[in-house]
């Protein structure tokens, strides 16, 4: 696993300077949507309307927008798309600091989300292009990597920070200093123009011709696809959101842990899980890579589809903590694989809108499925009580990710019947002879 780490370092500078950015940017974001829920509903008091009308607007700037971002970045470039979704998060997040009135957070907070509606489809779009084919999801790993050490980096310093001076105001300047820091280092070393793979061992070599399959548009029925797999897997996923904290806590009760023990076991485990997922980022990215794209996908929706089965009947926390980490490692193994296969399958001037699309999907789910998890736990809970209203998400999510695995198989099929071209590298090349083989 170290190697893998030290092998990531080693290789050209571009992606030392994409680690990071990435690792900067994380910390800030993952600092920006639990503290703007924490300082509106415990420091400022908002009613619950506004808060919940603050998140809808966030979210769904985010879902709407992503697309369009990744486009706009192949048209324009990598870096122009960067700097402005970091200097939009940059002048939302300061106002925010800044205002003492909760109602204008109603409108904030989603500008916010364009910020990062720009920043992240871009980015990714960058990390694709930064890599060889067969080292993509290997490279799209880093992303997930500082994801997790970001989430597990912010909270922890935005919460010492309002231990010490009672606000969470100083959360949002954490985010504020991190994006500048970030945005100087794109400014002075990100290059402007289109980002390509260093080739590394084919300098005098001469390049065979060989045959690919085609191309194909960003708006096509594969990238649908997988928008609509990840459409269904983070509906799965946030169908959680309302139930897994009271579940987990249930769950920590029946395990023996006293009530004023359960939040730091939950905290610390929380912590645990996130740094061992940070460590497997990138390993299991280049798995996908080795085993195949479409391959990773299905086998990471099996194993989470198992743990959305079993989670709802742990007998202990440890064993939910377990199953946790079970499902943090399928999303690392499916995730890079989509963005990669996204990124491989369309022209390379649409990468970032196919990036951008499977983003678009995963937003959609996110909104749908949190929505859908608090109707069915409050509708089930009045029928079979308290319980099984925390169970019925997790059940309900499972056939969610059932629905998604089934959907890999019609895209597999969709991936085989492409139409064939040969595959003409942009380095110079060597045309085949009557006596060179051809490497059919």
């Amino acid at each position: 696993m170290l190697n893998a780490y030290r092998e990531l370092w080693q290789q050209e500078p571009m992606m030392r300077r994409l680690l990071v950015v990435a690792l900067l940017a994380d910390i800030a974001f993952g600092a920006l949507v639990p503290f703007v829920n924490l300082y509106l509903t415990a420091e400022l008091k908002a009613p619950e309307r506004v808060t919940g009308t603050a998140f809808a607007g966030y979210f769904a700037v985010e879902m709407l927008l992503k697309t369009p971002f990744g486009a706009l970045s192949d048209r324009i470039g990598r870096k122009p798309v960067l700097l402005l979704g970091i200097g939009i998060t940059v002048t939302m997040a300061t106002l925010m600091a800044l205002t003492r009135n909760p109602h204008h957070f109603m409108l904030l907070f989603p500008a916010a989300g364009l910020g990062v509606a720009a920043f992240f489809p871009t980015i990714a779009a960058l990390a694709t292009d930064i890599a060889s084919e067969e080292e993509r999801g290997g490279v799209i790993g880093v992303l997930n990597l500082t994801y997790f050490l970001g989430m597990g980096i912010s909270v922890p310093i935005g919460l010492l920070l309002h231990q010490g001076t009672a606000t969470y105001r100083y959360a949002f300047f954490i985010t504020v200093t991190l994006l500048l820091l970030s945005g100087l280092f794109i400014l002075l070393l990100f290059p402007s123009g289109q980002v390509r793979p260093t080739q590394r061992g084919r300098e005098g070599k001469k390049i065979r011709w060989r045959w690919k399959a085609m191309r194909l548009s960003a708006i096509s029925l594969p990238v649908l696809l997988l928008a609509t797999i990840f459409a269904f897997t983070q509906l799965a996923i946030s169908m959680l959101v309302p139930v897994l904290v009271p579940f987990a806590q249930h769950v920590a009760r029946r395990s023996g842990i006293s009530e004023k023990a359960i939040d730091l076991v939950m905290s610390g485990g929380v912590g645990v899980i996130a740094i061992a997922l940070a460590m497997g980022a990138v390993p299991m990215g280049r798995l996908s890579d080795r085993i195949g794209r479409d391959l990773a996908i299905r086998l990471a929706l099996l194993a989470g589809l198992f743990c959305f089965l079993i989670a709802p009947f742990s007998p202990h926390i440890a064993f939910l903590g377990f199953l946790g980490f079970l499902a943090g490692l399928a999303w690392l193994l499916a995730f890079p694989a989509a963005l990669a296969l996204s990124s491989e399958i369309v022209a390379e001037q649409e990468r970032g809108t196919a990036v951008g699309l499977v983003y678009g999907g995963q937003g959609v789910g996110a909104i749908l499925g949190s929505l859908l998890g608090g109707f069915i736990a409050e509708g089930v809970k009045g029928w079979q009580g308290k319980v099984w209203g925390w169970r019925a998400p997790f059940l309900c999510g499972a056939f969610a990710i059932f629905l998604a695995f089934l959907l890999t198989f019609w895209l597999s099929r969709q991936l085989a019947h492409r139409p064939i071209e040969a595959d003409e590298p942009e380095e110079e090349l060597t045309a085949p002879t009557p006596s060179e083989p051809t490497g059919e």
